[in-house]
């Protein structure tokens, strides 16, 4: 029986436009709409919807199930909508999926009111034999009804992924297709490495691959359909598998892929991983910019948090790909298990010599149901446990060491000296002296989060991430 799904990306708990499509709602409204359904796909990120024009879209299109994509930057407006729905039409079945659901399995219905049935985990398969009407005792991979149904198994073969429908949402909206015409793909699924503060409820840590011609296709069809020029492999690990990748990079390049499109991929710097040999190839793919998670420049807390990399190993790693003359980008965590003056002063050493074209740095956010969660809840380590109020960016912990607010300004500090390289060649941070000073410190980060404000209302005002 066909049926009329409405699929919802809620807004973040704070102003911010969405770069790409959610790519779980692209995948499931494909696969549902080649089954015969009517599927409407509503952004919330790049459209500005209000409750009563949201009344009017659920009005119209009258839909029996709507599904909503929730990360922890999402609850708040996630129960907004579920509210909303909920008020209008109790009888509308309404279905949660993401990372955040996944992780805290029937610990969501603590906190979420009007959810009839949560997804865990992988969610395209478990999605469609709900929409087919199959009994929910028989579903694995949900909970439901106070009821944690048996989990369900990871796909192992990846080959099911369709071309998506493009139709189903509108491009134009998203600022990096505005800017470069610029689009994702996943090439693989899962992470092997055990780093504490990720939440692998979704893919798991067995990776699984496609295959490389169906990645070609699908780089093929983006193209085609939507004229892209820059592609992000958003795999958590694209050189965990040197044969795989060697075959895919030859591809691009068999294809005459590597001459409109650029791309940009994520490496793990382990010396085992990286070789000048997989760079040269990925410079004639046409690879601009590969990814790497530093997280640390002090090989201690590079082990607490399980990271599975060596100081040596990523100095070397960036040597490389410099020059191989492809752009490397560093990503740094402030605040994780461990973190003290000593340790930023480490990253920032570490900063400088690697030398990296880009750099990003964040506070350490205690995702529900990772290790780095649970060791923070044992040392009362949460300063702020309610996700509504959670946001990229933000902060909510402190180190034995450190306080909520000395690492919130030593981590604005060192998104300002990325601006400011010229602090980078003073022979110490300048900063900490007033960190230390609870008085000075408190001002600071008092302007920092009137800043941070100030520029999220210009955001929304302007519809561009500022």
């Amino acid at each position: 029986m066909k049926k009329n799904i409405l699929l919802i990306n809620p807004e973040q708990n704070s102003y911010y436009r969405g770069i790409y499509p959610s790519g779980a709602l692209m995948l499931i409204g494909t696969m549902c709409q080649n089954q015969g359904h009517n599927i409407k796909i509503i952004d919330a990120t790049v459209n500005d919807i209000s409750v009563s024009k949201m009344k009017r879209i659920i009005s119209s299109f009258n839909p029996d199930i709507v599904g909503i994509t929730i990360n922890t930057f999402q609850t708040k407006n996630a129960k907004k909508w579920l509210n909303t729905i909920k008020e209008l039409d109790n009888n509308i079945l309404t279905i949660v999926g993401g990372p955040h659901p996944s992780a805290l399995g029937l610990e969501i219905f603590k906190d979420f009111q009007n959810i009839d049935i949560s997804v865990i985990g992988e969610g395209e398969f478990t999605f469609l034999e709900i929409v087919e009407g199959r009994k929910l005792e028989e579903i694995k991979g949900i909970c439901y009804n106070g009821k944690a149904n048996e989990p369900r198994q990871l796909a192992s073969n990846l080959d099911h992924i369709p071309l998506s429908n493009f139709d189903l949402v509108d491009l134009t909206k998203y600022s990096a297709l505005g800017m470069d015409n610029s689009m994702f793909i996943m090439a693989s699924r899962g992470c092997p490495a055990r780093c504490i503060y990720c939440n692998k409820s979704i893919f798991g840590t067995k990776v699984r691959y496609r295959q490389p011609i169906k990645v070609i296709e699908e780089i093929k069809w983006m193209h085609k359909k939507c004229g892209i020029k820059f592609l992000y492999f958003q795999d958590d690990t694209f050189n965990l598998n040197r044969k795989w990748i060697e075959e895919i990079l030859t591809l691009i390049i068999e294809n005459g892929l590597n001459t409109d499109i650029s791309y940009m991929v994520a490496f793990r710097a382990n010396k085992n991983l990286v070789d000048e040999k997989l760079l040269e190839l990925a410079k004639k793919a046409n690879i601009k910019q590969i990814f790497y998670g530093v997280e640390s420049g002090n090989q201690e807390m590079l082990d607490r948090m399980q990271k599975g990399i060596t100081i040596a190993e990523i100095r070397r790693a960036f040597e490389l790909t410099h020059n191989a003359g492809i752009k490397a980008i560093a990503a740094f965590i402030i605040g994780l298990p461990g973190e003290n003056e000593s340790t930023i002063q480490d990253t920032i050493n570490l900063w400088k010599e690697i030398k990296p074209d880009y750099t990003g740095f964040t506070m350490a956010t205690p995702y529900p149901n990772t290790v780095f969660h649970k060791i923070l809840v044992e040392k009362n380590h949460i300063l702020n446990a309610n996700y509504d109020d959670y946001h990229l960016g933000g902060n909510y912990v402190r180190s034995d060491e450190l306080s909520r607010e000395e690492l919130e300004f030593y981590t604005a500090l060192l998104i300002i000296t990325h601006t400011h390289k010229w602090i980078l060649k003073l022979p110490f941070f300048p900063f900490f002296p007033i960190g230390r000073n609870k008085i000075l410190c408190n001002i600071s980060v008092f302007g920092i989060r009137r800043y941070k404000w100030l520029r999220d209302n210009l955001s929304k005002i302007s519809g561009k991430n500022l």
